[in-house]
């Protein structure tokens, strides 16, 4: 047998077995349903004859699947000679004898019955018989084939389980039904309709809630509905048009779907297909006809994983969230260089530049302005003003250092070097000027700055374990500071040597030769404007 027709011969099989087993699975799973609602024992006979059905049902599975197992791969052209009707007839006669007899029995007892199950009784015996109904009709079927070429069996066969169509309502009456495990949202995917009903009564009876679908297009409808939140995916390996295999590889290679766990469901042992579906995603695989206990075991797992992911994902979002205010937190007290080599595990920030320019900058009079107003008052008056400065850095490209009292400090040229520093320091001390004469006019006060700049080498690094802030140190700060000190309201000090980087720029007037402190007899200025 080459090997075309081995897998044609393969398919033959699987395609019959799958048809044969979904509606024993139907047969089986309402009999539990049943049973269960049976459990008090108050009606016996119902209790014995029902056994009776759901034992007849496992029997005719074993046989299905014996005959099927045990067929072996020949080089057969026609139907007749591998699927020999008769015998498969005669292996299911008794327990789809015996199905289909006690439940006519049972469902004229049901109308007669007080029990207050007795309309899901009857809902159920007439799925039951319907099923039974089903396989016989498609045994029956396959003789119309028996003439055929595998080739054409498979182009033409179509199975039909001659049911009505099935009601997908959930039932809301069920009551009394303690589950140990959360409410879900469960998606089921199956074309064959008595399968459908049958996991969404199962399911729903566990309170979860359910959304059904007939094809993979209906699912992905479902899956991409945002106002729905798909906990769980029950997938049927074989459907028309796009099959359980491709729609299981679609989901889970959708970003927004790949974390719902899937349990594939299936009416054929192939155990080529479980692996396939396995290697491609899927958290799970139930063979038909499916046991209640061992769905709602598979279920209660594939929920708590799901809801532990979800628990995860919130888990690193809050985390995101806070990492974000953290390094907000961080990048207003520290350079944002300075901030992301801290990061990196750099435990030692010590660093040299050749060029750079300080500022110092100090409200004049504020002191004495803060003991006629409240504490809070004097907070929100610096915030103000110095709110305003912080503004004035983004657009200078400068960095604030810190602030002392009423006094604030600024550079330019560090962390990052910039050989425009001392041009964009003059501008925004020019602009610092401008910034207090219109909070002066808005406010009616009299506020007055004295602004000090010097140019030259720092050191600049960060200082403490627990409590960080970025520092700068050396002569050029302290000359710097100097400035503000010996400078005067209103005006702009500055030292030699930021005169020399900004002549030609800038209009100046200089200043008698100044004693400063630690430094003797310096040459200084004032920085009048642009020119």
């Amino acid at each position: 047998m080459n090997k075309q027709i081995s897998e044609n011969y393969k398919m033959l099989l699987s395609n019959i077995k799958h048809d044969l087993t979904n509606p024993i699975n139907a047969i089986l799973g309402y009999a539990e349903l049943m049973m269960d609602y049976l459990k008090d024992g108050k009606e016996e006979q119902f209790i014995t004859d029902v056994n009776k059905i759901h034992e007849s049902g496992t029997l005719l599975y074993e046989k299905i699947n014996t005959y099927f197992t045990n067929k072996k791969e020949e080089d057969h052209e026609y139907i007749r000679d591998i699927i020999e009707i008769p015998e498969l007839q005669f292996a299911i006669r008794t327990p789809i004898s015996t199905i289909l007899g006690l439940t006519e029995l049972l469902r004229e007892d049901a109308f007669e019955n007080s029990s207050e199950h007795k309309e899901d009784f009857n809902d159920f015996l007439g799925k039951i018989y319907l099923s039974g109904k089903s396989i016989i009709n498609q045994t029956n079927e396959l003789s119309m084939y028996a003439n055929s070429t595998v080739e054409e069996f498979l182009n033409n066969y179509k199975s039909e389980l001659y049911i009505n169509d099935l009601s997908l309502k959930l039932n809301n009456n069920i009551e009394n039904i303690e589950f140990p495990f959360k409410k879900g949202d469960i998606l089921i995917i199956d074309d064959d309709k008595s399968n459908l009903e049958l996991l969404d009564k199962i399911i729903s009876q566990s309170l979860h809630n359910t959304h059904c679908a007939y094809s993979a297009r209906g699912a992905l409808d479902i899956l991409q509905d945002k106002k729905i939140n798909i906990d769980i995916i029950l997938l049927d390996l074989i459907m028309p048009e796009i099959n359980g295999l491709e729609l299981l590889k679609t989901i889970k290679t959708e970003n927004t779907l790949q974390h719902i766990p899937v349990i594939m469901l299936s009416g054929m042992d192939d155990l080529e297909a479980t692996a396939e579906c396995i290697s491609n995603g899927a958290d799970d695989f139930l063979f038909k006809p499916i046991s209640k206990v061992l769905l709602n075991a598979r279920i209660k797992n594939s929920l708590e994983k799901k809801f532990f992911h979800d628990k995860e994902i919130k888990y690193q979002e809050q985390i995101k969230i806070e990492q974000e205010k953290s390094d907000k937190l961080l990048l207003n007290i520290l350079p944002k260089s300075i901030a992301e080599r801290l990061k990196n595990g750099e435990s030692l920030i010590a660093d040299d530049f050749e060029d750079s320019t300080v500022l110092f900058a100090d409200l004049a009079g504020f002191t004495k302005l803060s003991s006629s107003i409240s504490a809070t008052d004097v907070v929100m008056q610096l915030n103000s003003i110095f709110s305003l400065f912080d503004s004035l850095l983004i657009r200078y490209s400068l960095e604030k250092i810190k602030t002392i009292g009423d006094c604030y400090m600024l550079a330019g040229g560090v962390p990052e070097p910039d050989s425009n520093h001392a041009d964009s320091v003059a501008r925004m001390a020019l602009e610092m000027l401008n910034t207090i004469d219109q909070i002066n006019t808005k406010t009616n006060q009299s506020l007055k700055v004295r602004i000090g700049i010097n140019s030259g080498p720092v050191s600049a690094g960060v200082i403490g374990k627990e409590k960080f802030i970025y520092d700068l140190w050396g002569d050029t700060v302290n000359v710097a500071s100097r400035m503000e000190t010996y400078g005067e309201n209103d005006k702009i000090h500055v030292t030699h040597n930021t005169y020399l980087i900004l002549k030609g720029q800038y209009s100046f007037s200089k200043r008698k030769k100044m004693d400063i402190p630690g430094k003797g007899e310096m040459e200084t200025y004032f920085l009048n404007g642009k020119i």
